[in-house]
């Protein structure tokens, strides 16, 4: 694993980076940099705007939490305990007032108005990823070990299970996608799911439109893949050496990329090249990435660590270039 783990970093260390205006994103000067390292008792494994705030959740993942919340206003970054008994994976919401976070053991929290409460799914289960629009919440996740996933949906009577397969774990959904192990679907306007088999394991979905959809994940090297025409295609993953956790792009944006041993990339001709760092700027992975305002976030920390202690680690590309040191938040319960 460590003689892997240098080869990537090798890999890496030739990689090229423009650092000139890009007139898209509108960022010029220092453009690749790290917000904070060392952050907070846990990793920070996903992210979510809640108007003028960014929220990132994570935590310990040695399967006796805690899991983290962070804060980041564009000045301050916080850190706080969120729940003391689990790891939370993954966060997003219907609004930028309501949004739900969900993690190891079944464990979601569901805030409101500022007001944290447990809707836990009774599952053994972690939960990976959760979705939460007009039209309801969906959350997933599964066994890794037993290669077994899960898709729940939020009724007035608590979670019902729509989705079972024991074809591979569920790591995230987005809209009407699930992805994971190898596997993926789409939620039909019935409720049901139609099997769109992918070529390989995935861990993150996200696109312009329901029909053109961008997926990464690999499990010894990169690997990034574009649903259009009611297809599967493997885009080129040149200088993206290591496997990639995290994606985000939307309508008419750039396509940005998380992944191992630093990766941090971006790319702005539909993945035919990729823009990155002239050299891994962490050691530490990231796990995920979240456009929010002028910056493009990226979440991680050291999530190969054996026994901890975790903690996280933020990249970024934006023009300001200074790094912060993460306080404590003030109580807010």
């Amino acid at each position: 694993m460590r003689i892997w783990l240098l080869a990537l970093v090798l890999a890496c260390s030739d990689k090229s980076a423009d650092t000139h205006e890009s007139s898209e994103t509108g960022f010029s000067g220092p453009d690749w940099s790290i917000l904070a390292d060392e952050v907070g008792e846990g990793v920070l494994l996903s992210a979510y705007s809640a108007g003028e705030e960014l929220l990132a959740v994570g935590g310990a993942l040695g399967g006796s939490g805690p899991g983290v919340l962070a804060r980041w206003d564009g000045a301050r970054l916080c850190t706080e305990t969120l729940v003391e008994d689990a790891a939370l994976w993954w966060i997003h919401g219907p609004s930028e007032t309501e949004w739900y976070a969900v993690g190891e053991r079944g464990t979601v929290v569901h805030v409101v108005d500022g007001v944290f409460s447990r809707e836990d799914v009774n599952t053994s289960y972690t939960l990976y990823g959760v979705w939460a629009d007009e039209d309801g919440v969906w959350v997933v996740g599964g066994d890794v070990a037993a290669g077994s996933g899960r898709v729940w949906q939020r009724t007035e009577d608590g979670w019902e299970t729509v989705l079972e397969t024991t074809d591979g774990v569920i790591f995230k959904v987005w809209k009407h996608w699930v992805v994971g192990d190898s596997v993926a679907w789409f939620r039909l306007e019935d409720g049901s799911f139609e099997e769109r088999p992918p070529s390989e394991r995935l861990l993150t979905v996200r696109g312009g439109s329901e029909e053109h959809v961008w997926a990464v994940g690999g499990s010894t090297s990169s690997a990034v893949l574009e649903w259009s025409e009611g297809a599967w295609a493997s885009l080129d993953t040149s200088g993206l050496s290591a496997p990639l956790n995290g994606i985000w792009t939307d309508l008419g944006q750039h396509v940005w990329v998380a992944g191992m041993i630093g990766t941090q990339a971006y790319s702005d001709d539909g993945g035919e090249s990729w823009t990155i760092p002239d050299f891994p700027l962490t050691p530490h992975h990231f796990h995920a990435v979240w456009k929010h305002q002028d910056d493009v976030l990226f979440l991680g920390g050291n999530l190969m660590s054996a026994a901890g202690p975790w903690f996280g680690t933020i990249g970024r590309w934006g023009t300001n270039s200074e790094a912060v040191v993460a306080t404590t938040c003030p109580s807010r319960r």
